[in-house]
């Protein structure tokens, strides 16, 4: 409280510059701020940005909520419990991993080396 009180200080003196004074007119409008507002209220202050709405639940529910989220992606399972994931993005486990090697292309020429 005492910094706003000696820039409001500062900021009527005379030669005050144009720094001071935005200075001072700001720590007017914060103690304004603070005499406006309710006990046990948060401070509306001008010009500050609005907090996110999660931002007041607490972490367990956040990753409640992310879990769920995340699990409405997965694929369902049926009774039996296997995948309905398409055929076609389903690995196929009878041939085992199969990596195709591809050759480079053959380039025309000898390289020739810079120095």
């Amino acid at each position: 409280m005492n910094d706003l009180i000696e820039a409001i200080r500062a900021a009527v003196t005379q030669g005050a510059n144009p720094e001071q004074k935005a200075v001072g007119a700001q720590a007017c409008r914060t103690i304004l701020t603070a005499l406006d507002t309710e006990a046990g209220k948060p401070l509306a202050v001008p010009n500050a940005p609005t907090p996110h709405p999660l931002s007041q639940i607490e972490p367990g529910q956040a990753l409640d909520l992310l879990i769920a989220k995340l699990s409405a992606g997965l694929p369902k399972e049926d009774a039996a419990g296997s995948s309905t994931v398409p055929a076609a993005l389903a690995p196929r486990r009878d041939r085992g991993l199969r990596i195709e090697f591809v050759s480079p292309p053959q380039r025309s020429g000898a390289r020739r080396r810079r120095s």
